[in-house]
């Protein structure tokens, strides 16, 4: 397994988070500063800055598991799952480069969760 080149991957999928994220605050500055005094324009851009900022939750997740990524290949760790400690295939890493977990593991977590 390349780690350099999952590295790469992961610090690409950073930016473009970024780059997102700021767009997102952009968007919500927009809305809070253009509000339309009728009620059902402003009904409206209250909607779309909820979902602006779920959006923004998103990728502010998925920001921390890539740092957490980044983290484990800087200590050695990068490539094994957290649950239980074996060696995630490295198909799923190319796949999933931030993930943590085994698939056996990952869909525990998801049973787990529903």
């Amino acid at each position: 397994m390349n780690l350099e080149e999952i590295r790469q991957k992961l610090l690409a999928q950073r930016r473009v988070l970024l780059q997102q994220v700021a767009r997102v605050e952009d968007n919500l500055r927009w809305l809070g500063t253009n509000a339309e005094p009728e009620m059902e324009e402003e009904g409206q851009e209250l909607n779309a800055a909820r979902l602006l900022a779920q959006l923004d939750d998103h990728d502010r997740v998925e920001l921390e598991t890539i740092d957490q990524a980044l983290a484990r290949i800087e200590t050695g760790e990068y490539g094994r799952c957290t649950v239980c400690e074996t060696l995630i295939p490295e198909g799923r890493l190319q796949a999933l480069p931030a993930t943590d977990t085994c698939l056996p593991c990952a869909q525990e977590r998801e049973r787990l969760r529903s």
